[in-house]
Order: C-alpha cells, then sequence, then structure tokens
C-alpha cells in the first residue's frame, strides 16, 4: 500500500502539470510543466521509471482539451524523454547544472516534435512561440526542478517510490 503513494504523488502532479497552464494568461508562453515531472522522475529513478512517468504525463497532454493532433505522438515524445534522462542520469550527477541543461535539451526535443507535427499540417505551432514556451519553461525549470527533484528523493528516502 504505501508503494502506491509514489505512483499517486506523480499522477496528481501530471494532472497539475496539464491543468495549471490552461490558467496562464492568453498570449503568453505557457511553460511545459509536465516535462519538469517526467525530468524530475527520471532524473533520479530507472530509466523505465522515467519512460512510464513520460508515457502517462504524455497520455494526459494528448487527450486533456486542447490535446495533441497526432494522438499519441505527445505520449511517446514524452517516454522517449524520460527514458533518455533515466538513461543519462548516472552521467549528469558531474555538476549542479547538468540535470538543467539535459532539461533544456529535453524541452527542445518535445518542442521540435511539436514543431515537426505543425510543419506536417497537424496542428498549429508557430517558431517564435515554441522558443518563448521553451524559455519560459527553462525559466520555471530554475525554480520547480529542484523542488520537485526534492520531492523524489524525499519519497525515495521513505520508501514511497
Amino acid at each position: 500500500m504505501i508503494r502506491l503513494l509514489g505512483p499517486t504523488v506523480r499522477a496528481v502532479l501530471l494532472v497539475v502539470a496539464v491543468l495549471l497552464p490552461s490558467a496562464w494568461p492568453a498570449g503568453l508562453a505557457r511553460p511545459d510543466l509536465v516535462l519538469l515531472v517526467v525530468a524530475a522522475a527520471a532524473l533520479l529513478h530507472r530509466p523505465q521509471v522515467g519512460l512510464l512517468v513520460g508515457l502517462a504525463g504524455g497520455w494526459l497532454v494528448d487527450l486533456v482539451p486542447p490535446g495533441g493532433e497526432p494522438l499519441g505522438a505527445s505520449a511517446l515524445s514524452y517516454a522517449a524523454v524520460g527514458l533518455g534522462l533515466g538513461w543519462a542520469r548516472r552521467a549528469l550527477v558531474v555538476s549542479p547544472l547538468l540535470p538543467w541543461v539535459a532539461t533544456g535539451v529535453a524541452v527542445a526535443l518535445v518542442l521540435g516534435v511539436r514543431g515537426v507535427s505543425a510543419a506536417a499540417g497537424l496542428g498549429r505551432a508557430l517558431p517564435a512561440e515554441l522558443a518563448w514556451s521553451w524559455v519560459v519553461t527553462m525559466l520555471v525549470a530554475v525554480l520547480v526542478l529542484p523542488v520537485l527533484m526534492s520531492l523524489e528523493r524525499w519519497m525515495s528516502v521513505r520508501g514511497w517510490a
């Protein structure tokens, strides 16, 4: 029963991360909070955990309005990013700056998938919007990623994760 608390906390964080940007003022670039939850889980646990958290977060992004145009593209991109960050986690402990840099690369990959989908005629994503979204996500990551990683560490110490 206690082992279910970690996945439950992650699920609640993913739902909040999907719904919170909808409260963001219109016309402003929205941060990708789901990716920050995926990055925090993937950077501290096995690659499989990053894959599953990324898959769940991507499905939520696809299903919650406005959703993703090609259904499943977000799920696959978030899952791939979670798996990649999970694989790279051992190399990223060298410097406290490297997890933030790896998250920046992950955000660029996810936004790149959105840009390619928009170029293929599925959805709408202007390059300037994608660039501003990357900048805003990285600024939010400076504050939110350490908090999420501390929460993941705390759950691991308690045996919840």
